[in-house]
């Protein structure tokens, strides 16, 4: 049976086979048409290449700074909370990749490679002109910025008249403007617009050119979609970077551009996060020398009222036992200083809004830490504020996220206080017992120890202070990329479009749907007409 059906189906095959190559000269002319349109594709489509470009994201901590400070057990109960970035830092890719790819930072990229304007010539099928265009056109960034839909510019120049067609369709708007030369200011509603020559234009200035401006965000996002950003591998900081262009010049600096901008953005947040820091940290330095100058003159005067010289002499026993307990509690005592200077500053409703220094470990904080969320967001809000005033409507988004931001700061360091506390209840309680030991020991000798104490806690913060602000100011100083460029971008030398195995298939698909189609079409076509006859008889 199985045998039957085969020799039916080869004997229904072939005379359609036949059919189909009776009509011959159809598939032919088809396949001459295909193989037109394929040279058509192969001469007119542009050839593209694929760029590429590899950076390696650095760890932007001071080598010089030791992280913990050795502040003893204080120092690793802090760790424990996160204040102030006593942990060391990390990278982590994902972060950085969003950050590269986020609409901000492409959109200050194609700002400042002008890419906001395109330009076309007539009867070039959209092709956009990078290098070889006959002129430019520049607006401010406040303009730019702002402008939410497309203008287009038509473009006429000869050597003694320049007419310029302004169409807004979003607005149904179309203006007209005549200037005798170059450059030549464009002022619209939405702003003013410079017209100027390239060297080629002064060269040859009789052209046509049609000039379409879009908002920033929106070829922004355009790019986003054609760029792709993604790690090596899972074990390496390197970024990699692909776009695929008809433009060499133009990917090659857009790449450049992308992480120029990235790496100044990096620093210029670590240079004002830095110079906030230097003026907190000096307003504190001043403080604790007011207080030290202080206890050295109330030790001074207890020692001429109580004719006490040399005291160590006289507990130098003693001290041998208490030198480590002591050493311990003057770090802990010190770390909390610096927890309530934290605290009283975020607290203090004149600094409502501004950068909560990290005193503890600066340069060194982790990027999603509460402290650096809390701070990205006051500078993100005050960038706002600073372009486009306080009316704009994103301002009240980013002001209640800083108050949310704000309370995770509270707890953070509310959670960093009780954990010194603990370690100074702790050391306090063997201090005690070791104190009830002393009980031979004079009055005057125990206060003489607790009047050095209280002097060593605060040389000692004024120690830690004064190696922060040496630590600032060396962050500040270096000139270190946060983007290694490792492969500069480069275009690859085979281009990928357009492709001859592409436009082959093209040819033998076109050929065989198109003919096909044709004779299937028609066959159909007669069958009905033949049927509607015959009901017709």
């Amino acid at each position: 049976m199985d045998t039957k059906n085969k020799d039916n189906e080869n004997i229904g095959l072939k005379p359609i086979l036949v059919s189909y190559l009776l009509h011959w000269k159809l598939i032919i002319g088809v396949g001459i048409f295909a193989v037109i349109l394929a040279v058509f594709y192969l001469l007119l489509y542009p050839k593209t290449y694929e760029t590429m470009a590899r950076v390696q994201i650095q760890d932007e901590n001071n080598p010089l700074s030791s992280g913990s400070l050795a502040l003893g057990e204080a120092a690793g109960l802090m760790k424990s909370f996160g204040l102030g970035g006593l942990s060391s830092g990390s990278i982590v890719i994902d972060d950085e990749i969003a950050t590269f790819s986020s609409n901000s930072l492409l959109s200050e990229m194609v700002y400042k490679l002008g890419l906001y304007a395109e330009y076309v010539e007539p009867w070039t099928f959209g092709y956009r002109l990078y290098e070889e265009k006959p002129l430019t056109v520049t607006t401010d960034s406040t303009t730019i910025y702002n402008l939410d839909y497309d203008i287009e510019f038509n473009v006429t120049s000869s050597s003694n008249k320049i007419t310029i067609n302004a169409t807004v369709e979003a607005k149904n708007r179309k203006e007209t403007f005549r200037f005798d030369s170059f450059p030549a200011v464009v002022k619209m509603k939405e702003g003013d617009f410079v017209f100027d020559h390239t060297a080629l234009g002064q060269a040859d200035p009789n052209y046509k050119l049609e000039v379409l401006v879009r908002p920033l965000h929106a070829v922004a996002d355009d790019l986003f979609s054609e760029f792709t950003i993604e790690e090596m591998s899972k074990t390496s900081n390197v970024i990699e970077f692909l776009v695929t262009d008809y433009e060499k010049q133009r990917s090659k600096d857009m790449f450049n551009t992308l992480i120029a901008i990235y790496n100044n953005r990096s620093k210029d947040y670590r240079t004002e996060i830095g110079e906030r820091s230097i003026v907190f940290l000096n307003d504190r330095i001043d403080s604790i020398l007011v207080n030290l100058f202080k206890v050295e003159q109330d030790i001074e005067t207890y020692k001429a009222r109580n004719r006490i010289t040399i005291v160590e002499s006289d507990v130098q026993y003693y001290v041998e036992f208490m030198r480590d307990l002591q050493t311990k509690m003057i770090e802990a005592e010190a770390q909390s200083h610096i927890i309530k200077m934290m605290d009283n500053f975020i607290k203090d409703p004149a600094n409502k809004y501004k950068i909560i220094p990290s005193v503890l470990a600066v340069g060194q904080e982790s990027e999603n830490s509460p402290l650096a969320l809390y701070n990205q967001a006051i500078l993100e809000r005050e960038r706002l504020i600073r372009n486009s005033g306080e009316d704009n409507p994103l301002v009240p988004s980013l002001t209640m996220q800083v108050e949310k931001l704000r309370e995770g700061v509270y707890q953070m360091i509310e959670n960093a206080h009780q954990s010194s506390q603990m370690v100074m209840n702790e050391l306090k309680g063997k201090e005690k017992n070791l104190f009830d030991r002393m009980g031979e020991v004079p009055q005057q000798e125990r206060i003489y120890i607790d009047y050095r104490r209280q002097q060593e806690i605060l040389q000692g913060i004024y120690l830690v202070l004064l190696q922060k602000k040496e630590e600032t100011v060396l962050s500040i100083a270096q000139s270190k990329e946060k983007a290694k460029i490792i492969d500069p971008a480069f275009v690859k030398p085979r281009p990928i479009a357009p492709r001859k195995l592409y436009a082959a298939i093209g040819i033998v698909l076109f050929t065989l749907l198109i003919s096909v189609g044709w004779i299937y079409g028609k066959e159909q076509f007669a069958g009905l007409m033949e049927e509607f006859r015959r009901a017709k008889k």
